[in-house]
């Protein structure tokens, strides 16, 4: 069987699968199903077609998960990933390993930035002190998180996002992947199946320190 003729097969199923949820638990668990389905599909990893003419990262307000203003002062100038987190996804075990790369490469001018969303099967349901106080007990994080940011609405980092690289490149799923230079342009992106010490971001990160 060819790759492409597997890859149908197995959307498919899922496409079946989606339809048997239609049925028992409603529209909102097919809409899921779906879209992980899809994100199955996307791009493991894609580069930005001329970052420097795209706005930047640092030029932009955001708020922690506080509630405060972030002091851009203390992020200009650093590499960054960005990632969208969730707490009950199957991908959340990531947490660790993003504590793992941010440790690696914080004393070179490096941080992981996590950004908690619920769009994506509901998996990150807590509201900001409960998503805090979960990060820092259970997964031991000490990188910076922003406030929960909505896909489907106007929100801080997701509009960034398609400002510096288009719609096309707003994640599919939990835990997609920006990579950010110290300009802070968007340089390159990875799917949620690319694990934060996948050599190919390992290199990407080294590359632009």
């Amino acid at each position: 069987m060819s790759f492409k003729t597997c890859n149908i097969v197995v959307f498919s199923i899922f496409v079946l699968a989606a339809a048997i949820l239609l049925n028992s638990n409603g529209r909102q668990h097919m809409a899921s199903l779906l879209q992980f389905g899809k994100s199955l599909f996307s791009a493991r990893q894609t580069n930005i077609n001329d970052p420097t003419n795209r706005p930047s990262f640092y030029d932009r307000q955001f708020t922690d998960i506080q509630g405060q203003p972030v002091d851009m002062n203390q992020l200009r100038g650093k590499v960054a990933l960005l990632v969208n987190t969730a707490s009950e996804c199957g991908y959340t075990p990531q947490l660790y390993t993003l504590q793992e790369l941010h440790d690696k490469y914080k004393d070179k001018g490096f941080t992981v930035l996590g950004v908690p969303c619920n769009n994506f099967g509901k998996q990150e349901p807590g509201d900001e002190p409960q998503v805090c106080s979960l990060y820092a007990s259970k997964f031991k994080t000490t990188f910076p998180l922003t406030t929960k940011q909505d896909k489907d609405k106007p929100s801080e980092v997701f509009q960034w996002i398609i400002d510096a690289g288009g719609k096309d490149v707003l994640p599919q799923w939990n835990f997609h992947k920006y990579l950010i230079d110290r300009q802070g342009h968007l340089v390159a992106a990875w799917n949620s199946r690319v694990k934060p010490l996948d050599e190919e971001i390992t290199k990407a990160i080294e590359s632009i320190l």
